[in-house]
């Protein structure tokens, strides 16, 4: 029987573990993010779900973003994804490698479709070796 009740309990509380870890991130991709190669480039997420790509501080395409287990043909309970999405509704899907971790400033990605690494800081006068 406590078993049982044990098996209850986690089965209610682990969507409110696995929710807690997603807001997380949600949280920590906020701001600006600077191309680490190309400080002209630069990525500002916003709490209202969208992603603003800059080119020479000229605001050249907006994006709906969701940040979660899973993109197009990619799942995984383990690891997160950064769903862009284009008025269209075409889908562009990033990995999550780590978003600030330790508070390095750092947000890395891997583009899904061509599995290049892609490197922001969130300072734009930070650099990172590569």
């Amino acid at each position: 029987m406590k078993n049982l009740l044990f098996l209850l309990l986690f089965l209610f509380s682990a969507p409110a573990i696995f929710a807690q870890n997603q807001d997380l991130s949600s949280k920590r991709i906020l701001g600006n993010w600077y191309s680490n190669t190309n400080r002209n480039t630069k990525w500002v997420f916003t709490q209202d779900g969208k992603v603003y790509n800059y080119n020479n501080n000229q605001m050249k395409v907006m994006y709906k973003y969701t940040v979660s287990h899973s993109c197009q043909n990619y799942s995984d309970d383990t690891a997160e994804f950064v769903t862009l999405r284009d008025k269209d509704g075409n889908e562009f899907c990033f990995k999550i490698n780590g978003i600030n971790e330790n508070k390095n400033g750092i947000l890395s990605l891997t583009n899904l479709s061509n599995m290049q690494p892609l490197v922001f800081v969130n300072e734009e006068k930070s650099k990172i070796a590569q």
